[in-house]
């Protein structure tokens, strides 16, 4: 017996949001149209022209942000299901982890897009606490010594062996970037941000999302998942629930959850969404398994 082909589903973050992402889509997949014309039912406004004909500037809003990017990788998970693709395991950048969490059956498209919207509307009374950067050229271990000089900053995303993004206030950032631009090879680039994700700034946001999430019900995942904060597969789900939450606040363990399907084996990885910012992430932690594009 030939062993078993397993591949990964990958979905991203804020961040890969485009005016006419998922018009293709649209047009040539009925399942597609189908999920974006009920998000506009849900959301009770037009997500349709948000996507097709909104400016990058309200699209860059969170509150928007989010139900478009959700939606759209649910239109990019629709085209996956059609030509026959079927995921052993699941993770998603941040934000996408909702699409990991669709795509393995925890629950269903409204469910997720109500707890994204609300997630966005949580995190933008947020607005104007703090900001992120990301540092090239270092690891995290190098990056960690450098941490106590300024302790009202953590790294917030492990994207790979050396790109972090480090989050915080804003006197933080400004002191971290005059450290480490002393040393040769470390490249320090701000974020365009509205406020400090990832951080124990968003306390506030992350009580919220709780008692939201506490009232969806989750049904137990049809593969494996790999939650951001622990950057390794599990199935139970009070321990995904927990760590959905857990992610407003915590680490983004991304190189850990791409280094983790490599180990259980997974021969290829698909990034589910607009763009390619996850595939080009990830030649930045391994080279196998390679990841590839769903065409609209």
């Amino acid at each position: 017996m030939s062993e078993k082909h397993m591949i990964g589903f990958l979905f991203p973050g804020q961040g890969s949001q485009e005016p006419g992402m998922g018009r293709n889509l649209y047009e040539s997949l009925p399942e597609a149209r189908e999920l974006l014309d009920e998000a506009g039912s849900v959301l009770g406004y037009n997500l349709k022209e948000l996507m097709f004909e909104g400016t990058a500037e309200c699209l860059a809003d969170t509150r928007y942000a989010q139900p478009a990017i959700y939606t759209c990788s649910a239109m990019y998970l629709a085209k996956a299901r059609a030509i026959g693709l079927t995921p052993d395991f699941v993770a998603g950048h941040s934000l996408g982890e909702y699409n990991a969490l669709l795509a393995a059956g925890v629950y269903d498209f409204g469910d997720g897009l109500r707890l994204v919207a609300r997630r966005g509307e949580l995190m933008s009374y947020m607005n104007g606490r703090g900001t992120m950067a990301a540092v090239l050229g270092l690891s995290e271990e190098e990056l960690q010594e450098y941490m106590p000089e300024v302790p009202d900053i953590v790294m917030a995303n492990i994207n790979s062996r050396s790109q972090i993004v480090v989050s915080g206030t804003e006197q933080g950032i400004v002191k971290l970037e005059q450290i480490l631009t002393k040393r040769d090879g470390v490249k320090f680039r701000r974020l365009r941000v509205s406020a400090a994700f990832h951080s124990p700034q968003m306390a506030e946001a992350e009580e919220g999302l709780r008692a939201v999430i506490e009232d969806v019900m989750f049904r137990k995942p049809l593969c494996h998942v790999i939650p951001n904060v622990m950057g390794r597969p599990v199935k139970d789900v009070a321990t995904i629930k927990k760590c959905l939450v857990d992610q407003l606040t915590g680490q983004v363990r991304w190189a850990d959850s791409v280094l983790s399907m490599k180990a259980a084996g997974v021969k290829t990885l698909y990034e589910v969404g607009y763009g390619d910012v996850l595939k080009k992430m990830n030649k930045t932690i391994t080279f196998r398994p390679k990841c590839l594009s769903i065409e609209a």
